[in-house]
């Protein structure tokens, strides 16, 4: 057989080759396109906080959490610095992530003595305190809010003569945003959940027992698929932490089911 027979490529594999990339290069176009116009949906005037938050999330996961703590300060500043932002359930997300950087690193860094680890739990009480009223609040404010309710509540704030909207749909991102809402009422009571579970850890390290199961049971009234939740109440009772079953790991829980 010459060498070159080696490369010779069959018709029907052209075809197949050809129908593939054909495949891939639309998908790659819709992709592009379809998040280009997400983006331009989006809200322009806290575009920096969402961009901040995205790159907290991709640096943090451990005990030197904290060292990204910058990167929230100046994302809260920015939510803050709008009336119709200034107590959004992102503020609360941004309080929560606080507290979990400070609980890691009060349970994980094995160069502090008791008096720092004390003072880091109370710390990191004092956010996830702050984070469940923020949620608390929230869901009081917008939780059965229909969508109609929103885009009139919202609309105010969406000034078209604002240059920051220049170039942009304000209908686009007033809608966009009522859409966010709307999501939050399903993901809000999930993400207080958490913060209660994260208080309830914390009560568990300072040796208050009674306190830690009462905030698991109501993390676990809230979102009962809490596993972090499900896990650590199991440990405080004197059991084994829950390792997800194989059905959960293929298929989670659908976060925008109600």
């Amino acid at each position: 057989m010459d060498f070159r027979d080696l490369f010779v490529v069959s018709r029907g594999t052209k075809t197949v080759l050809g129908i593939t990339l054909s495949v891939v290069l639309v998908t790659v176009l819709f992709a592009f396109f379809y998040y280009r116009r997400i983006n331009l949906s989006e809200d322009p005037r806290v575009e920096k906080a969402r961009r901040l938050m995205s790159e907290y999330d991709l640096q943090t996961g451990g005990a030197d959490s904290y060292l990204s703590f910058p990167l929230l300060d100046s994302a809260l500043a920015v939510y803050r610095s709008f009336p119709d932002y200034e107590h959004s359930f992102e503020t609360g997300v941004i309080c929560n992530n606080r507290c979990s950087g400070l609980l890691l690193m009060a349970l994980y860094d094995s160069t502090l003595n008791s008096e720092n680890k004390a003072a880091l739990l109370q710390l990191s009480m004092d956010y996830c305190d702050s984070s469940i009223s923020v949620y608390r609040k929230w869901i009081s404010e917008w939780g059965d809010m229909s969508e109609e309710a929103i885009a009139v509540k919202m609309k105010p704030y969406m000034n078209e003569n604002d240059a920051i909207f220049e170039g942009r749909s304000i209908r686009k991102i007033l809608e966009r945003r009522v859409k966010n809402i709307a999501q939050a009422q399903t993901e809000t009571p999930r993400r207080l959940s958490v913060s209660y579970t994260n208080k309830a850890t914390i009560y568990r390290h300072m040796l208050k027992q009674d306190s830690a199961l009462s905030y698991y049971e109501k993390a676990l009234s809230l979102w009962k698929d809490n596993r972090t939740a499900r896990s650590n109440m199991s440990v405080l009772m004197g059991g084994e932490p829950l390792e997800p079953k194989l059905i959960e790991a293929l298929f989670p829980p659908d976060k925008n089911k109600k």
